[in-house]
């Protein structure tokens, strides 16, 4: 019988790295995102009174793509919260005792491995 690949195993500190690098995305996201609303606030302040057409068609562009860049941190933020809740729920299935000290090695982790999500239960 031929036994399943597995996935690497996902660790509490593999976890947060992630959730780190996907939080430094969203805040690039959102920095980018509120330099473009300033801009086309600008652009809005002058172009309204003066009725300019073509300045504000471009100022609801740039509304439109930073709208997008909010929407997609938004969404990567959902990943973060996940990212940080799995590792929360590694760091509690260690056993409190031991903290990974057991002498057993790789030995120790299979039941870990072998243990199917509590969603999929």
């Amino acid at each position: 019988m031929k036994a399943k690949a597995q996935s690497p195993a996902l660790t509490q500190a593999s976890l947060v790295s992630a959730a780190g690098r996907k939080a430094k995305r969203v805040q690039r996201k959102l920095h980018e995102a509120e330099a473009e609303l300033h801009t086309a606030n600008e652009i809005l302040v002058e172009a309204v009174p003066a009725h300019d057409k073509e300045s504000i068609d471009a100022a609801l562009e740039q509304n439109a793509a930073a709208k997008e860049k909010v929407h997609d941190a938004a969404e990567e933020l959902e990943v973060v919260n996940e990212l940080l809740s799995a590792g929360d729920e590694t760091a509690a299935d260690e056993p409190s005792a031991s903290k990974g000290k057991t002498g057993q090695g790789l030995k120790s982790l299979i039941p870990h491995l072998n243990r199917k999500p509590a969603a999929a239960q």
